[in-house]
Parts: C-alpha cells; sequence; structure tokens
C-alpha cells in the first residue's frame, strides 16, 4: 500500500488577460440622435464586410451595428473600437 501524501492546497491566481476588457462608453441619447457617430465595424475601413472580419485582427462581434444598437437600447451605453478614434 502506497501512503498518499496530503498535499496542500493552492490558490491559483487567475492569469493577467492578454487584451484589456472591452470598455462601454454612455452615450447621451440628444448626441445619439444628432451626429453620426462612426461606432459599428460597418463605419470602419478596416472592416472587411465580405468575410466580417476586422483586417487589424480585433473582435467585430461586439462592434457590429445591429449588436451595438441593441445593447445602446438596452443600456444606453456603447462598445467604441479606439481605432476608429483613429481612422
Amino acid at each position: 500500500m502506497k501512503n498518499k501524501k496530503n498535499k496542500p492546497q493552492v490558490s491559483i491566481k487567475s492569469l493577467p488577460r492578454l487584451r484589456p476588457s472591452m470598455r462601454r462608453e454612455a452615450i447621451h441619447p440628444a448626441d445619439y440622435n444628432t451626429y453620426h457617430m462612426p461606432y459599428a465595424c460597418e463605419d470602419c475601413s478596416h472592416f472587411a464586410s465580405q468575410t466580417t472580419t476586422c483586417t487589424l485582427g480585433l473582435n467585430p462581434a461586439p462592434h457590429l451595428r445591429e449588436i451595438q444598437k441593441k445593447n445602446y437600447e438596452l443600456s444606453g451605453q456603447m462598445a467604441l473600437c479606439r481605432f476608429q478614434e483613429i481612422d
């Protein structure tokens, strides 16, 4: 019979994120209705509409127009892509 040693339990910390989490920003309803803001991937020059991908390698799923509108109607916030601020 083999002796089984009780190993002390070690708490495992979660690994740091490789990419920062997405920040949602509150958009005032008057600004949303007045200004044409580039808030969706479809408004960006880095978006390949044929394949629904970002040429920079970013995940376009949370930034697509349909999802952005739905999130805004539910929470008044949008996940704005930082590359569109530069574009």
